[in-house]
């Protein structure tokens, strides 16, 4: 059975080839590769000439813009390649159009279907992930990759996606061998010293969330602490002063207290997404990425995955080389912004143990080589503006996913799960 589906694959991969039309003037020809985890052959895997047009997704809603940015000029998009290349091959796709993005949800291609908690499809151009295909504006021998399976292909067989920028493949790219990051011992230890050194901070309102993901204390009271009076305020349109980082601070406070409340917040968020998956500290504002990693807490712990997934891919393409994030996308590395968009990568079911940036380094790596003796963490190096406040946001970067969800007792003191 396994070898007849290998040989009906790989046909209709060899005959969306042969009977693929010669390019329409004006064309731009991309390399696509559509692939699922466990497949005996790519459900497709070659040039796609492709062009702006419209796009319906099997939705039931019709036909949509899909030419990039409503802000740049009406360009060819990965997801209107994938479009092309799907009616030329006779495979069925399926995307799930949300106005507030103005873009798809892939939900299927041919018999794969996304489905929790880690069988998605994600996109990379070029070997830098996207949040939304239909955004992704392509150029003339770019790499599009559509993958399905553990979220953005953590851990997929696949090879590395060639690029210009990277045309052999190579250890810089997602589908490489990675770094396995630093040792279990040397995270243990960090971790403990950085409790020890934020007990002695606990007048600190971000180190007692940190300690009470620890055990030390209830991490909704902490969450509730750092919203303030504005916790009794909550907006008509489900908001907290049309704040992102109070209202998602507020999911987390009272998602068992008050959960038609944190729910209401949630929706909120979800509405005020940026088209890239990023959040800003209030709507319309640029992306940043702390507002986003505390944002895609409050997602994940709302059940919103599409939304962390769209946010998890926003700040995989953030990631700087040093293996560290920055506060804006382009920016310096700091350890306030790892440790809150590595609480985002761990949501999104990606291992902040590897390296996701073009180096050998990951998350940790980063956070690790900031630990000072005392159990504080830098800022970034030679820099401790806010010792506390920096180093209880790296250790939210240092703690499992387990605890992040456990709002209500939170959990054993002195060891990463």
């Amino acid at each position: 059975m396994r070898a007849r589906l290998a040989a009906a694959l790989l046909a209709t991969v060899a005959s969306a080839a042969v009977a693929a039309p010669a390019a329409p003037a004006g064309a731009t020809v991309v390399a696509l590769s559509v692939t699922a985890a466990g497949a005996p052959a790519p459900l497709f895997d070659g040039p796609v000439d492709t062009q702006p047009h419209p796009v319906d997704g099997g939705d039931g809603s019709g036909a949509h813009p899909c030419s990039g940015s409503p802000s740049s000029a009406p360009g060819p998009t990965a997801t209107g390649a994938l479009d092309d290349a799907m009616r030329t091959a006779g495979i069925a796709w399926r995307g799930n159009w949300d106005p507030s993005f103005r873009d798809f949800f892939i939900d299927r291609i041919g018999p794969y279907a996304s489905a929790a908690p880690d069988r998605y499809w994600s996109l990379t151009v070029n070997g830098r992930f996207s949040a939304g295909g239909c955004l992704a504006q392509v150029a003339e021998g770019d790499s599009v990759s559509f993958f399905y399976g553990p979220l953005y292909g953590q851990g997929s067989p696949q090879p590395p996606p060639v690029s210009p920028q990277n045309p052999g493949g190579g250890a810089g790219s997602p589908g490489a061998a990675a770094k396995a990051g630093p040792s279990s011992k040397r995270l243990r230890r960090v971790v403990a010293n950085a409790i020890l050194f934020l007990r002695r901070q606990r007048g600190e309102a971000w180190a007692r969330l940190a300690l009470a993901l620890r055990g030390d204390g209830s991490p909704a009271a902490a969450a509730a602490a750092l919203v303030g009076p504005r916790l009794h305020a909550q907006a008509a349109n489900g908001s907290f002063g049309a704040d992102v980082n109070a209202t998602a601070l507020a999911v987390l406070a009272l998602r068992d207290s008050r959960p038609r409340a944190a729910a209401h917040a949630a929706a909120w968020l979800v509405a005020n997404q940026s088209s890239n998956g990023g959040f800003g500290y209030r709507p319309g504002v640029e992306p940043d990425i702390d507002t986003t990693g505390l944002a895609s807490w409050a997602l994940a712990v709302g059940g919103r995955s599409a939304a962390l997934a769209r946010a998890g891919a926003f700040l995989r393409s953030a990631q700087s080389a040093d293996g560290g994030f920055p506060a804006l996308p382009g920016g310096d590395s700091n350890a306030q912004s790892t440790g809150l968009a590595t609480v985002a990568l761990r949501l999104a079911g990606i291992d902040p143990r590897r390296s996701l940036a073009p180096s050998e380094r990951g998350p940790l790596d980063y956070l690790v080589s900031l630990a000072h003796r005392d159990g504080s963490i830098a800022y970034r190096p030679g820099s401790s503006p806010t010792p506390a406040w920096t180093t209880a946001q790296a250790l939210l970067g240092l703690t499992g996913r387990a605890r992040l969800l456990d709002l209500d007792a939170g959990g054993t003191a002195g060891s990463i799960r």
